[in-house]
């Protein structure tokens, strides 16, 4: 890998940009970008000062280490897949995949070839977040009770009409798979994957084939029970909101911002424009800056991936196991 790495961007939507602002941010090399809608990624190139590929052989024929995937979910596996095995180290915006056999596809792909696959996570990279893992990690919570993660957000009826937002073949879910993913990872890397679960899921407000809202009850490896409360079909939105109650400590985060402790001194730094729950293009390139310093510290080398494609497979099957009991009526232990 050379000192100066040079990247690519596949997908020309809202968060092309933002993945854009973090390479750039990291001294990363943007050669150009591709999308099947050509006239966006000519629009999105020229705004940027990059080039627009006109054909995948194109973007490939471009030496490049890196390829960031900025398109709809459904395509991620096999891009990711595609990619590692022509030689190019990938970042996957969430969801990694929508399915177990697909995220099981770049595991295989990473290993085979041995390219970095690096999803992002960003939330994983605040202040916040590493405070308190280091609090769990330390044992100062003392027993970790309960968790609960509540999501209420709001999505107006044409942020899904004409898009391949809601479907099941793109989106592969809703309010958990889509939205609340963040969240739930979130919780996941702090008290663990939950080895039991049972969940409901429905569709109420939106014309979607997926759903708008979701409730979930966990149990998580420590014993510790969590709850999981999604929607996209609240008017009246709320900042996503966790809570973890220990026998010694106990925290709320709300977004990325620490907005109490108790029990625990704990400093949660700045919340950043890093929350969608009012507005879907208010966000920001703070923590994801923040990742790719990971992931170009991870390309030279010199540390290892903080947050891995095994990390983001383990999001995906506790959600999947969230719909699965929604449609048996069984608590389901998630599919390692």
């Amino acid at each position: 890998m050379r000192t100066n790495i040079k990247a690519v961007l596949i997908g020309s939507g809202m968060i092309a940009g933002t993945h854009l602002a973090a390479m750039r941010g990291n001294g990363i090399d943007v050669a150009g970008v591709y999308s099947l809608d050509t006239a966006s990624a000519v629009r999105f190139a020229e705004e940027n000062g990059i080039r627009a590929y006109r054909s995948p052989e194109e973007l490939l024929s471009d030496a490049s280490d890196l390829a960031a995937i900025c398109t709809p979910s459904g395509t991620h596996a096999d891009l990711a897949v595609s990619l590692m095995r022509s030689g190019k180290s990938v970042v996957v915006e969430k969801p990694i995949a929508l399915t177990s056999e697909d995220c099981r596809r770049i595991l295989e792909a990473e290993r085979e070839t041995g390219r970095i696959c690096a999803p992002i996570s960003q939330l994983r990279f605040s202040e916040t977040y590493r405070a308190v893992k280091t609090a769990v990690e330390n044992g100062a919570f003392g027993r970790i009770l309960t968790a609960s993660l509540s999501m209420k957000y709001w999505r107006s009826p044409e942020y899904y009409a004409g898009t391949w937002r809601g479907t099941k073949a793109m989106d592969g879910g809703g309010a958990l798979m889509n939205q609340g993913i963040h969240g739930i990872d979130v919780m996941c890397g702090l008290l663990g994957v939950p080895t039991r679960i049972s969940g409901y899921v429905a569709t109420l407000c939106h014309d979607i084939e997926v759903e708008d809202s979701a409730a979930a009850s966990l149990v998580f490896p420590s014993g510790a029970l969590g709850v999981i409360d999604a929607s996209t079909a609240v008017r009246h939105a709320r900042p996503r909101r966790l809570e973890i109650c220990g026998t010694r400590a106990s925290v709320t985060i709300e977004e990325d911002a620490l907005v109490s402790a108790e029990g625990i001194d704990l400093t949660g730094g700045v919340p950043t424009a890093n929350g969608n729950w009012k507005e879907p293009s208010a966000f920001g390139a703070d923590l994801h800056t923040a990742q790719y310093r990971n992931i170009t510290a991870a390309l030279r080398g010199e540390e290892p991936l903080r947050y891995t494609a095994r990390d983001a497979a383990d999001t995906v099957r506790v959600i999947l196991a969230v719909y699965e009991s929604a449609a048996t009526g069984k608590t389901v232990m998630p599919d390692a």
